[in-house]
């Protein structure tokens, strides 16, 4: 599984996204104010927080400032 980034899109998540871009080639980012339909897969996945990198099936919380929920609702 590729290690995934989900974040929200805020200036704090885009940061994370380009630091995170560089340090772990190959990582996929996933914006999710630009495809908010991909909150219900990483909500499968665990992910309850914002940002968060998902590695090997383990869910791993970074500097998370939003609640995934909030995402979702808000496009579901």
């Amino acid at each position: 599984m590729t290690p995934t980034l989900y974040h929200d899109g805020c200036n704090v998540c885009l940061d994370i996204a380009r630091v995170l871009r560089t340090a772990m080639p190959g990582l996929a980012i996933v914006d999710l104010g630009l495809a908010p339909d991909a909150a219900f897969d990483a909500m499968a996945l665990g992910v309850h927080d914002l940002p968060c990198l998902v590695v090997d099936g383990r869910v791993l919380p970074v500097a998370p400032h939003s609640v995934i929920g909030d995402v979702a609702a808000a496009h579901g």
